[in-house]
């Protein structure tokens, strides 16, 4: 009976951690009165945050000092509060996942050792708390690389509406619109956003540019700013900087397929060593057994 009411919460608190995993990775359904209040434009009616949300936005404040990657979740569209929730619970996860264990083994008649489990159960909560830290630096590294080969193609279009004898917001704002993808619709949403609150272009790429962290863009809007202000002719500039991040981009992937070509080496050795052991085990064990 004990054994079975073990199992039981186990599997209760394995289920519970899963759904909050789950919970946290897919979107919500948004509310109905929330979307009223955001198109009535009366944001103090609702007030209320998801459970998740209101943990997350209390670490944020009890833990003022832990390095938060602000860059990296902004380009992936995600908040501290968010992010900081996944990690406590990956944390606790892990922490209270080798207990489990433990009881279940205890439970069955077996007294394992305490002091062996303990320190696993820390070191696999600490592994687990820092996991989402992992996780988001490799998913951003690749969104800043797609935002960067999007923004080679970007500076060509806006030399193109220059070259057109468009002026430079409006070449700016046009060649956002033409392309397609997540990161031209980033680059437009910032362009709308400085044109609503009476910016000039170059600042929305700009505040862009800070808040994701991608100095290339910082480079644009430094470009058209010196246009904007000086009338200065930018074509060569703009077809100079693509082509060099063209360059860039070349580089990068030429030293990567190169980094995997040499890691290719050692699972063809070992696989090579595992043949030959193979071939001469019959051998080894007919003269030594």
């Amino acid at each position: 009976m004990n054994v079975l009411v073990v199992v039981v919460l186990s599997g209760a608190l394995v289920g519970l951690g899963i759904f909050a995993i789950v919970s946290l990775v897919l979107p919500g359904r948004p509310r109905l009165d929330a979307a009223l209040a955001r198109i009535e434009g009366g944001y103090a009616q609702s007030t209320e945050l998801p459970p998740l949300r209101a943990a997350g936005r209390r670490l944020v404040v009890a833990m003022p000092w832990l390095p938060v990657p602000s860059a990296d979740l902004a380009l992936l569209g995600q908040d501290r509060e968010h992010w900081l929730t996944s990690k406590v619970i990956c944390g606790l996860i892990g922490l209270f996942l080798i207990p489990a264990g433990m009881l279940l083994l205890m439970a069955t008649g077996h007294r394992p050792p305490l002091v062996l489990p303990a320190a696993a159960s820390l070191v696999l909560g600490a592994a687990l708390f820092f996991a989402p830290d992992l996780v988001t630096k490799v998913n951003a590294a690749e969104k800043r690389t797609d935002f960067k080969n999007a923004l080679t193609s970007y500076f060509d279009l806006v030399a193109l509406e220059r070259g057109a004898g468009a002026g430079p917001t409006e070449a700016l704002e046009g060649a956002a619109h033409i392309g397609g993808g997540w990161a031209f619709a980033r680059i437009a949403a910032a362009l709308a956003a400085a044109r609503n609150s009476g910016r000039p272009p170059w600042e929305g790429l700009a505040a862009l540019a800070a808040q994701t962290g991608i100095e290339e863009l910082a480079d644009l809007a430094e470009i058209a700013e010196v246009a904007g202000h000086e009338g200065a002719r930018i074509l060569q500039t703009l077809a100079a900087r693509a082509e060099s991040m063209r360059a860039e981009a070349l580089a990068e992937t030429r030293a990567k397929a190169g980094s995997r070509s040499a890691t290719m080496v050692i699972p063809i050795a070992l696989l090579g060593a595992g043949f030959l052991l193979l071939l001469i085990f019959p051998i080894v064990y007919r003269t030594f057994g």
